[in-house]
This record gives structure tokens, sequence and C-alpha cells, in this order.
């Protein structure tokens, strides 16, 4: 363990996010007394002032900061709010940036209809009342800051979210040889040892390879969830028919045992990711065998139909379903809403179709009810984006 904690250690930490700047204010007037004099009304809000005299400086200053909201003068020589504010729109770098007209013109419908075009958020008229002024930005600077926090929370969020995923990584990928070799040598003793332990000694024995077992695969079910995302998503033509046959095949056993009824309709040919397909249909059908009610016929059906751009799935069951009280839980990762001794698994098969399915632009939900069995649904884009 302790070398774990040094690979892991030794990997990048988390961004300590950046000091909080004050918003900032442009504001923009031909005249240089409206200029401070809307700076004295501005003065007392938490937030860095600059000014222009034209809409060329406006523009240049917009190019080398980012402004919370924009105060624009409609009246201007050589170039006027309006030829200002579209120019501002047109530079993708500042594009959405809040501009509130100040302007002695009447808010007639068609200065109003020109400046929503363009974007124009709001409209001071002259004289300014400093009070209205003073509210109208403040409610700008309140959303600029907003969303600054929640931007710099994402960022956050995520590197310690690889953090959590790179550890995850490299301590599954360290317990596997142990693991591995805790099961073979148990699993060589009982072949040896047929016949010479006390009826406990081979009780002990069998608890030993199970949970050894178990161990293995939940091993790999955590690598599995660690590498989404963290490798390149291949994109290739995906016959879904194949792929449902060949999952048929790896339960063939547990199908026949437990006399289950399988039906699959025509699925698509898809450009999509094999092994999403594969962990999908695996996870599905798996589960819908599992959570039967004791010895009941399993009865499963596949379908798939074309909705505009997407294909929609659905594999439906006639098991146990899932109690509405759980629903929000049971894409969680490791969330069992079972005992392992009832119907064995990770709990992290479902998260790792979820991951899967939303990096190649899909979705997964289902509906269910206790007792009434249960209809997984995700859909997939019908092309390659």
């Amino acid at each position: 363990m302790q070398r774990v904690a040094r690979n892991v250690s030794s990997e990048r930490a988390p961004r300590v996010p950046a000091v909080e700047e004050r918003p900032r204010i442009l504001i923009v007037d031909d005249r240089k007394e409206n200029l401070l004099a809307t700076e004295r009304v501005l003065r007392s809000l938490d937030a860095a002032i600059f000014k222009a005299m034209s809409g060329n400086e406006a523009l240049s200053l917009m190019l080398r900061h980012r402004f919370a909201v924009v105060l624009l003068d409609v009246q201007m020589p050589e170039m006027d709010g309006f030829e200002t504010a579209m120019l501002m729109q047109e530079q993708e770098s500042v594009r959405g940036t809040p501009i509130i007209f100040v302007t002695a013109i009447s808010k007639e419908e068609k200065y109003a209809t020109q400046a929503a075009e363009i974007g124009v958020v709001d409209y001071v008229f002259k004289p300014i009342n400093p009070e209205i002024l003073k509210s109208k930005v403040k409610v700008y600077l309140d959303i600029y800051v907003q969303r600054e926090q929640i931007l710099r929370l994402n960022v956050v969020l995520r590197e310690s979210n690889e953090e959590l995923e790179r550890f995850a990584y490299i301590c599954s990928h360290d317990m596997q040889e142990p693991v591995r070799m805790m099961n073979s040598y148990a699993g060589l003793l009982a072949e040896q040892s047929s016949g010479a332990l006390s009826e406990k000694g081979e009780k002990c024995l069998r608890f030993i390879i199970d949970n050894a077992q178990r161990m293995q695969k939940m091993i790999q079910d955590i690598l599995t969830f660690s590498r989404v995302g963290r490798e390149e998503i291949k994109v290739e033509r995906v016959d879904c028919n194949r792929i449902v046959e060949e999952t048929l095949g790896e339960f063939e056993g547990i199908i026949a045992e437990r006399g289950a009824h399988i039906v699959c309709g025509a699925l698509p040919i898809l450009e999509t990711n094999l092994t999403l397909m594969r962990v999908l249909f695996q996870n599905l059908i798996g589960n819908a065998l599992k959570f039967q009610n004791g010895n009941a016929v399993a009865e499963v059906r596949i379908e798939a139909v074309e909705q505009g751009d997407l294909w929609h799935f659905s594999v439906c069951d006639n098991g146990i379903g899932i109690d509405p009280a759980f629903h929000d839980q049971i894409f969680a990762v490791f969330q069992r809403l079972h005992r392992k001794e009832e119907y064995p698994g990770t709990g992290i098969g479902l998260s790792t179709c979820r991951k899967l399915i939303r990096l190649c632009g899909g979705n997964i939900w289902f509906e269910s009810a206790l007792g009434q069995g249960y209809t997984f649904h995700f859909a997939l884009p019908r092309r390659r984006q």
C-alpha cells in the first residue's frame, strides 16, 4: 500500500483555484463628464471600473479584459452604440457580455427590437437615476460572480474526480496480482487436500475461494470503470445483432438453467464504440436474467426503434423490479440494493454503462415498479457526429 500511496502523491495535485478577481465594469461615453459621473455612482460597488470614450476604444479594452457588464452610450460620433454593440457580439471572446444601453432616445419599438437583436439586455435613460443604475448593474455583477464561482468549482470537481479515478486505477491494477495468487493457491490447496480437511476446514477454504473470486470480479469492474474517459473513444461500425448474439452465448448456461425466454427484434448497425455496446448488453441482459423471483422463468425482450437522429433501444424483463424510492441510486457507483448473498455483483456495472454512453453522446434511463420488472432504455446517435 505504501508504493501505491507514493505513486498517487507523485501525480499532479488538483489545481488550486485562482484568487478571485473583482468583476469589471466598462463605461462607454464620448463625453468625459458623463464617464466621471457614472463612475462616481458605481464606485461603491465591489468592481473595477474601466472607461472608454469611443466605440473603438471600448472594443480594444474588451479584447484585453473580461467584463461583467458594459454600459454603452447610444449617441456617440463616428461609431454609435448600436454599431459598437454589433461589433462586440461579432467577437467570439466577448460575445454574450451583458450590454446596457445608456440613452436619451425614446424606447420606441423599432429601437427596442434592434437592441434585442444585437444582445442588449437593458436600458438606462438619461438623466440617470443613480439608484436605478446601481441596482441594474449590481444584478449583472452578482450573476457574473456566481457564474465564475461555479466555473471554478467545476474545475476543482473535475480534477478531483480525475484524481480519484487515477487512484482507483492504480490501486485496482496493483491489487490484481496478489488476489490472483491468493485465488490460485487456494484452488491448488483445495485440490491437494481433498478429503484431508475437516468439514470446518473445507468450509473455510471455500469461503476463501469465493471471496477471492468476488474480489477479482470487483477489481476488474473498477479497472473498467476507471478506464472510461481515460482512453480515446474509438468509433466504428458495430452490428448490434452480433453483439447481442455473442452476449447471449456468454449467458447460455444461465439461460438454459432457468429456461429463460429471450426475444430480440432487428437491431441496427451503428457507428459507435464496440466496447460500449458490449458493456451495455452484458450488463442489461445479465441483470435481466439475474434479478428474478426465485425459480421464475425469465422473459427478456430487446428492441430498437429509429427516432430522428437517434436509435432508441430498450431491454425489458419480468423480474423483481426496483422500488421507486431507490430510482435515484441505481446508477451510483458501488450502489447495491440487495445483499450479495441474494444477488451477487459489485454495483459498478450500471455506473460504467452510463459513463460510457454519455461519452458517446447518448443517454440511459429506466422505468420500473417493485415486483413488475423493469425496462432499461438507452439512446445513441444514429450517425457519427
